[in-house]
Order: structure tokens, then C-alpha cells, then sequence
């Protein structure tokens, strides 16, 4: 009797699929909070080294800025980038400061959470990303800045990821 051919169609092949999927999901759920975590220590290090010395980085934004102005005097993002150094090295960079820090403690908070699966991290996540995404929309209305929507949209990208994770370990620990 001739064996059958493989499914190429049907239950037989959904389940990998569906594991392939999942594995695949659960990856990005990783690199997602990785980075979170990581774009808090680097806020975490850029509060406190402006807290010190605000001038740093109107310094170093005037130098890594100097040359493509001089190519394009009208480049959107250099510009933005000199608005920014300017406002903090005015003494007004107290705010940006509390903001940095705090907003960097909490992605840190959340990403060791996630990563060690804590139930806790997971609604916490969600709420404080899509907090952040509210917010930054918001404050894209005032500043008209396109990274706001960018940096919103990854949120809740992130935020969708971890309600998928948070999902499956509530139902794995329920079948278990």
C-alpha cells in the first residue's frame, strides 16, 4: 500500500504553524522589552550626566549637528535636535531631568519584570505603555515632532506584544 503524501493543507499542519507562530511572537516579545529596557538605562544615564552638566549636551548635539547643517541648513532633524540642546542648557532642563530619570527607572522596572515573568509586570506594563503612548501623542499636538508617533506606535506595539505574552502564561498557568 503506497504511504500518503504529507498534508500541505489542514489540522495536520495548524499546529506547527501555530507554534511557529507563537515562538516567533514570544522573540519579538523578548527584543521589544530588551530594547525598552536598555532605552531606560540610557535615559536613566543621560538624566543624571544632564543633571550634572546640562552643557554636555548642547556640546555635543552643536558637533554631531555641525556638518550636516552645513550640507542642509534646513535639515528638520538637526534643527530639532539644536531647539532641544538649547532649552535644556537653559536652566530649564530640571523637568527634562525628573523626566528622564523616572521615565528610565520604570522601562527598567518593567523590562526585569517582563523578562523574569512576574505576574505584576504584565498589567503594569500595559497601563504605564500606553500611558507613555497617550502621552507622547499629546504632546505631539503641541510640537508637531514626528518622532512622537513613531515612539507612540512602538509603545503600543510593545504594550500588544506583552498583553499576547501576559495571555499565554495566564493560560498556561491555568492548564497546568
Amino acid at each position: 500500500m503506497p504511504a500518503e503524501p504529507p498534508a500541505t493543507t489542514g489540522p495536520a499542519l495548524a499546529a506547527p504553524r501555530a507554534a511557529r507562530r507563537r515562538r516567533e511572537l514570544h522573540r519579538w516579545f523578548d527584543v521589544g522589552v530588551v530594547f525598552k529596557g536598555a532605552e531606560g538605562l540610557l535615559e536613566i544615564v543621560a538624566g543624571a550626566w544632564f543633571a550634572f552638566d546640562p552643557s554636555v549636551l548642547h556640546t555635543l548635539v552643536f558637533r554631531l549637528t555641525a556638518k550636516e547643517l552645513l550640507h542642509d541648513p534646513e535639515d528638520r532633524i538637526a534643527n530639532f535636535l539644536r531647539d532641544m540642546a538649547e532649552h535644556l542648557g537653559s536652566g530649564r532642563h530640571t523637568f527634562a531631568v525628573a523626566y528622564l530619570v523616572a521615565h528610565g527607572v520604570v522601562k527598567v522596572a518593567l523590562a526585569a519584570g517582563l523578562l523574569t515573568h512576574r505576574r505584576w509586570a504584565f498589567p503594569f506594563a500595559l497601563v504605564t505603555l500606553v500611558a507613555f503612548a497617550v502621552y507622547q501623542l499629546y504632546r505631539y499636538t503641541h510640537t508637531h515632532s514626528l518622532a512622537l508617533p513613531v515612539l507612540a506606535a512602538l509603545d503600543l506595539a510593545i504594550a500588544w506584544l506583552v498583553w499576547r505574552e501576559g495571555r499565554i502564561r495566564n493560560d498556561d498557568v491555568a492548564a497546568a
